[in-house]
Formats: structure tokens, sequence, C-alpha cells
């Protein structure tokens, strides 16, 4: 039975997690998509208000809407704050990855290079004999 290799699972760890990360990356992409059509909603219904209320009714609904226009930006200003971290866990992730890849790749490369090395030193020992036919 073969042995265990560590390195098999760190890279699955390390994918788990990438696609953990790409996941989350896309809830946020998803909430801030949202908090940004909301901020622009209120933007446009805030000008749309400006032009064709009376000043008395836009007087009373200034406070309210500028409330709610408040509210959208802060929304807005953190799920792009929180867009920006799951981008970082992103390239974290991805970097964590590639490194387990990256290692993955330097252990194969040696293990060829040890099996070339095996096969180019049982070649000189067997050019050094001398090989006679059998007889006939």
């Amino acid at each position: 039975m073969p042995r265990p290799d560590p390195l098999k699972a760190l890279r699955l760890l390390r994918r788990l997690e990438l696609e953990g990360a790409r996941r989350d990356f896309a809830g946020k992409l998803r909430a801030e998509d949202r908090a940004a059509e909301s901020l622009n909603r209120v933007t446009q219904e805030l000008a749309a208000e400006a032009e064709g209320a009376a000043a008395a009714d836009y007087a009373a609904w200034l406070p309210a809407a500028r409330i709610r226009l408040d509210q959208a930006a802060a929304l807005h200003a953190a799920t792009n704050s929180a867009l920006a971290v799951a981008q970082e866990a992103v390239a974290a992730a991805s970097r964590a990855e590639q490194l387990v890849l990256d290692e993955a790749a330097r252990r194969a490369r040696e293990r060829r290079a040890a099996r070339h090395a095996r096969a180019d030193r049982l070649l000189g020992d067997l050019s050094g004999r001398v090989f006679k036919p059998p007889p006939a």
C-alpha cells in the first residue's frame, strides 16, 4: 500500500479553501450589486421628486429621503468594503494553492531527475561490460 501523500491532502485543502473564498466573493459581489442598485434608485427618486414636487411637499419629504439616501450610501460602502476583503481572501487562497502546486511540481521534477540519474548509472554500468553472444 503506498504511503499517503500529505502534499495531496494539502492540495485538496487549498482547493477547497479557494472554492469557498470564490463562493464568498460571489455572494459579496451580488450584495454589492444590490446595494449599488438601491443607492441608484434612491438617488433617482430624490432627483425626480426635486423636479416635480411643490416646495412644501418637497420640504416635508426631504428629511426622510435624505435618511434613506444616507442609509443606502452606508450600505453600499459597507458592501464595497466587504467585497474588497473577500477579493483579498480569494487572492490569498489562490497564492496558497499555487505554492502547493509549485511544491508538487518541484518534487515531481526531483523524482524525475533521480529516476533519470538511476537509469544513467545503470546504462553506465552496462556499457563497461563485454557481452559475448551465446554459443551456437
